[in-house]
């Protein structure tokens, strides 16, 4: 009996110190801490950030230089949300729109109200701020919703067809932007990211002076430079997103040219259907030598989009587009951000949601629309391959 009791004695002083060292592993990790002047992030040695940001939980933060965490401000470029974390892809309190890397893109300002200070994640799906601390240990910040894949603004719109590898169809968004000449947000900030402090906020996906011996070697080819510079972006920003850069396919090229051709000349987004629904922009007028479609944005008539490339050209494999517009000239950089912003679109870029197998594109882009044709079967019209700008290829 006493050797039993001194077992029993021992196991329980066992699951004692186990009970009393799992608080103690808790506690050597960092932390928000508050206090009535707001928040700040203690590092495990005691430590705090000062003028600097920092990436917690995949989201930017920026720290003062008495180290508390800034809120509903602007820092250089960038805008910090009332949760903190660094606003992407979506218009600030004030009315500017900021891109994927959070970068406030001068010209764009969209008429869109922020009312549950919501926005959306650089990979396009909905997301607030990271996770917060109260003043004695952990607890959830309450934060609105995220922004969506919709966006309704002027002048310009976006749409995405096709399907991903599962058969599910991708669903496009309208989106506009308005253009204007506010240099400036009405707020005072720093030109550039020049705050004090390690500013490793990521770079910007354009395409750099790098790109230019590309564009030009594209040029040579007989791709146009707006094509080019697009087709530049494009890479760019898959390559910020650690992806490699895609095939420029001539045959989904030309798939590409005859449409925004079309959409020049005959708008056909503008046609309805038998239903009385009226189309997008992956619809194609009856006047040229292919199957007409009243593209819907319930993909009633998918397969009449994803076959253009066997009507138009020698390409055997289906085709997936996505496509913006502009009331006026659009822009590679245009066309762009608007795809970025909308997760239906960003997703296709990116592969995701499905779309991983997509191994080429076509590009075209003049007067007032943009369209890329994706694929994932070998071209037998080849590609427009330039020398030392490494790509994959289906």
């Amino acid at each position: 009996m006493n050797l039993f009791k001194k077992v029993m004695c021992t196991v329980s002083a066992m699951v004692v110190l186990v009970a009393l060292t799992v608080p103690a592993m808790a506690e050597n990790e960092a932390q928000w801490k508050r206090n009535d002047k707001g928040w700040w992030y203690e590092e495990v040695n005691g430590t705090y950030p000062t003028n600097q940001w920092k990436l917690i939980k995949d989201k930017w933060y920026y720290f003062d230089n008495t180290g508390y965490m800034v809120e509903n401000r602007w820092v250089g470029h960038y805008y910090l949300g009332a949760d903190g974390a660094m606003l992407v892809s979506t218009s600030t309190p004030d009315g500017y729109y900021v891109d994927a890397t959070g970068k406030w893109v001068e010209g764009i300002k969209k008429s869109m109200n922020i009312s549950k200070r919501s926005r959306e994640s650089s990979g396009g799906s909905s997301s607030s701020g990271g996770s917060s601390k109260s003043s004695s240990g952990r607890s959830s910040r309450h934060v609105g919703s995220g922004a969506g894949s919709s966006s309704s603004l002027n002048n310009s719109s976006t749409s995405t067809a096709g399907s991903n590898n599962s058969g599910t169809n991708a669903t496009g968004s309208n989106n506009s932007v308005t253009n204007n000449n506010t240099q400036y947000h009405g707020v005072t900030i720093p030109t550039g990211n020049n705050t004090a402090g390690n500013n490793n906020v990521p770079n910007n996906s354009t395409a750099s002076s790098q790109d230019t011996p590309v564009i030009n070697a594209l040029m040579a080819m007989g791709v146009s430079e707006k094509e080019a510079k697009l087709y530049c972006l494009i890479n760019a920003y898959r390559e910020s997103q650690g992806l490699p850069k895609l095939s420029f396919s001539k045959s989904l090229t030309t798939v590409a040219r005859i449409h925004v051709a079309d959409s020049n000349a005959y708008a056909p987004e503008n046609q309805v259907d038998s239903r009385g629904v009226r189309g997008n922009l992956h619809s194609w007028s009856g006047n040229g030598s292919w199957t007409p479609v009243v593209y819907t944005s319930d993909h009633q008539y998918a397969n009449k989009m994803w076959s253009k490339p066997r009507e138009l050209t020698s390409y055997t494999g289906n085709g997936y587009e996505i496509s913006s517009s502009s009331s006026g000239v659009i822009t590679p950089e245009g066309a762009l951000e608007l795809w970025k912003n909308s997760s239906a679109h960003n997703a296709v870029i990116t592969g995701n949601d499905g779309w991983g197998m997509l191994k080429t594109m076509g590009v075209s882009i003049d007067g007032k629309y943009a369209h890329i044709w994706f694929g994932s079967d070998v071209d037998p019209a080849g590609y427009y391959d330039v020398a030392n700008y490494d790509v994959v290829h289906p």
